[in-house]
């Protein structure tokens, strides 16, 4: 891989899936590393994928761990983003960046899945891909992630969220154990490179597809059709048919959740991605109620997330996930003696980006300036102006002993992991002398 090169981690239950893309070299693609499993991506270790930790500590170290390999027979890249669920975003995308820039990776940024896949359908299909709703359905080893979304320019928003699992708190995880149990095959690491090797000879799912058909049909004499060998062990397709209804039902129960409102007049197309996306018996009863949005050429749909995050990290694809509202300020004036309060916008909505540049008030097409008042002991409040204009509150922030007292330019800049800080910057002294206050992640208003 010849420098610059930027890439795209997406952390699993299992494995880490790495892709990179660049300009004019076609889609993006995984990336190869020593001991990966074609299709799947790289093993996590049994001390990360068993960790007995806290959700952050065991992504810190499985990035850790995938990043090393990638170092080791690579050399740093240009930069990287991390892919993470919609669940876990808000929560791991400062721990996530810090990671990786701790280890020497620059220009580090977290996306959430939803704006991971819409990047490469977008990137694929271009203007007519710019505007209106998406299903975006992520069917993955623990469990479906799904999401209503709306594409409102430079911004993606989420109406509706839902997650469901299978019965035994997992999804693909427990599909897999089930096929390895049928064949006899021991739940580690040699049984997965089996199986996915066996999967691997039937790319697209028809084999398997047309089996498992055949069997739901007439399970007599259909389900003792081999789908797959595994070594010494079969699988057969009456093991894939009654091991399908619980993934089946969780990813409907998922897309009931998010669908459009009962008087809409049509229900969203349906992106499909993930590791169960691959399951051809899924994907015909899916199209069946939905129209599915074709992942682009050559794009397996295990790492879908990671090839949108690769267009992202290229440069190539935007993500759409600056902050969709308004954060205005209530200021104070005197005038005749007396103190009024107006409200200042700070940031007008689809500007504010993760990772971005300090976005600063205006007045009539000028920098605003303020006069800090920190003796005042006067609470700032700063709020979120969500749809029709209603006001969603931050915690009120205290001016500290020390900010500056003489004219500032007030604004917000939202770092890489999604936090706030109320930036203070003195007209005379510039940028070194600035003082950022923590607000924490900006709210999403329960409209979004």
């Amino acid at each position: 891989m010849n420098p610059p090169h930027t890439i795209a981690l997406d952390i699993g239950t299992r494995y880490a899936r790495l892709a990179t893309a660049r300009r004019g070299a076609g889609p993006p693609l995984p990336v190869p590393l020593p001991g990966d499993v074609p299709g799947e991506g790289l093993p996590l270790s049994a001390a990360v994928r068993d960790r007995p930790a806290a959700e952050r500590d065991r992504l810190v170290a499985a990035l850790r761990e995938a990043y090393g390999v990638y170092l080791a027979r690579y050399g740093p890249p240009a930069g990287a983003v991390v892919v993470l669920s919609r669940r876990t975003a808000r929560a791991l995308a400062g721990p996530a960046t810090d990671a990786l820039a701790e280890a020497g990776c620059p220009r580090v940024r977290a996306i959430g899945t939803a704006h991971a896949l819409l990047a490469l359908v977008r990137h694929t299909a271009g203007e007519a891909a710019d505007t209106g709703e998406y299903l975006v359905c992520d069917a993955g080893a623990r469990a479906v992630d799904a999401a209503r979304c709306t594409l409102s320019g430079p911004s993606v928003l989420l109406p509706a969220t839902a997650e469901e699992t299978g019965p035994s708190g997992l999804l693909g995880t427990a599909l897999d154990a089930a096929l390895l149990t049928a064949a006899s095959l021991p739940d580690d690491e040699e049984g997965h490179r089996l199986l996915a090797a066996a999967r691997k000879d039937d790319p697209d799912g028809r084999r398997l597809g047309l089996a498992v058909a055949r069997a739901m049909s007439r399970p007599d004499p259909f389900d003792d059709t081999l789908v797959y060998s595994l070594g010494d062990g079969d699988i057969t397709a009456g093991t894939v048919r009654t091991s399908l209804p619980p993934l089946i039902d969780a990813v409907r129960r998922a897309l009931a959740e998010v669908a459009a409102p009962p008087d809409a007049m049509e229900q969203p197309p349906l992106l499909l991605a993930g590791g169960l996306a691959r399951l051809e018996p899924l994907t015909r009863q899916l199209g069946e109620r939905h129209r599915l949005v074709p992942l682009p050429a050559d794009v397996d749909a295990g790492y879908a997330a990671a090839a949108g995050g690769a267009l992202v990290a290229a440069g190539l694809a935007d993500p759409c996930d600056r902050y969709p509202y308004a954060v205005r300020v209530t200021t104070h004036t005197r005038r005749a003696g007396r103190l009024h309060t107006e409200e200042l916008e700070l940031a007008a909505p689809g500007v504010l980006e993760p990772g971005g540049d300090t976005v600063f008030a205006a007045r009539d097409g000028r920098p605003a300036e303020v006069l800090p008042e920190a003796a005042a002991r006067r609470p700032l409040r700063i709020e979120a102006v969500g749809p029709g204009g209603r006001p969603v509150p931050l915690p009120d922030v205290a001016l500290p002993t020390g900010t500056p007292d003489g004219l500032c330019r007030v604004g917000v800049r939202v770092g890489a992991d999604g936090a706030a800080d109320l930036v203070l910057r003195p007209v005379a002294q510039g940028p070194d002398a600035e003082t950022r206050l923590p607000l924490g992640p900006l709210p999403v208003p329960p409209e979004t």
